[in-house]
């Protein structure tokens, strides 16, 4: 899809005048209840907004007496200051939730965030029985825990989340048929009162599933509730692994760099690289071992400039000096690895002059 000039009047409500330029050229789409249009990560540029940093999330509903597909200005979302992102991968930096120190001495940045359940589980370590109390904080991505959902008690987890985290959760190993429902932030009323959060996804679960990646953009307590399906009697138990799949930092990276990565399973996570081009430079990252990982190169307005899936990725700036950024995630939830140099060729002056003739 291509650029669109547009002046957006409905923009005065979230405190900017109006947007000249929307680019939709990067977004993720879908389609909700068979007449809405969403367009998640528009890129925009105006006044209060920068194509760099900000985005929107809009929905088009379909109108049947224009029969054309209208914006809903009712249900705007702003993303300030998110950065670059594409699909489940965003370069800015998760922030750090607490700080542990190894063996070695030395500080280790936790990035996964903590959340608390409405009931107790017990799991065992080194022969030893211990016990979580519900309410208690339980760190994201550490380990897998066994909960039991009963049909007058329905498993309820609360996230205390923030920007730039990329949440998924796994819930597996369920031998009932189950529903979920995934609310964000409670919503704050103009009259000081408080509403219930906007539904972010909702679904059933049957045996395994993987719920997200869901990138997180406001921050906020997000819910997610497990229940037994309608009609089904007693309780259920399921494994429950939540995780952060932005907890990897931004890395630099020049020629000759080694890309050497380990994405963990069950978790949908993302590597991230930052490289800058010059004019008639060739960047190419050989293949990964398998086709389950998916190298993107992506521009600082959020596009996608090159993509493989298994193979290898070459790309040539034929423009000015510009920043990309390179992304590397699983396209399933295996554990996977990658290693391998990367490597920037220029090309010589007299192939420069040959290929302009």
């Amino acid at each position: 899809m291509k650029k669109i000039f547009i002046v957006f009047a409905f923009l005065a409500t979230v405190s900017t005048l109006h947007a000249e330029e929307v680019d939709f050229s990067s977004t993720d789409y879908s389609f909700i209840d068979g007449d809405t249009i969403v367009f998640d990560g528009v890129r925009v540029d105006g006044f209060g907004f920068s194509l760099k940093e900000d985005a929107l999330k809009l929905k088009f509903k379909f109108d049947l007496e224009s029969l054309s597909f209208k914006l809903d200005t009712s249900d705007v979302v702003t993303y300030p200051g998110i950065g670059v992102f594409n699909g489940q991968c965003m370069a800015n930096d998760a922030p750090v939730i607490s700080l542990t120190t190894n063996d070695e001495g030395i500080e280790i940045e936790n990035r996964q965030p903590f959340y608390s359940v409405n009931i107790d589980t017990t799991y065992k370590k080194d022969g030893e029985e211990f016990t979580i109390v519900a309410g208690d904080l339980i760190e994201s991505g550490k380990t897998s825990y066994r909960f039991i959902t009963a049909e007058d008690k329905p498993f309820v987890a609360e996230f205390d989340l923030q920007p730039n985290q990329v949440m998924s959760w796994n819930v597996s190993k369920s031998g009932k048929l189950m529903v979920y429902e995934l609310t964000g932030p409670e919503i704050q009323n103009e009259d000081g009162t408080t509403s219930s959060g906007k539904m972010v996804s909702t679904g059933t679960i049957d045996g395994n599933l993987m719920i997200g990646p869901t990138k997180i953009v406001k921050a906020g307590i997000y819910k997610i509730q497990i229940s037994l399906a309608p009609g089904l009697k007693r309780t259920n138990s399921f494994v429950f692994k939540p995780f952060n799949g932005n907890a990897q930092i931004l890395k630099k990276v020049v020629n000759n760099t080694r890309l050497s990565e380990f994405l963990e399973a069950d978790t949908l996570s993302c590597s991230k690289f930052q490289i800058l081009l010059n004019r008639d430079e060739t960047l190419i990252i050989p293949a990964p071992k398998n086709d389950d990982l998916t190298i993107k190169l992506v521009n600082d307005k959020s596009k996608v400039i090159a993509k493989t899936n298994g193979s290898e990725l070459i790309y040539k700036e034929t423009d000015k000096n510009n920043s990309y950024y390179i992304f590397i995630y699983s396209k399933g939830s295996n554990r996977n690895t990658y290693g391998n140099k990367i490597s920037i060729v220029l090309e010589k002056p007299e192939e420069v002059a040959k290929a302009k003739k």
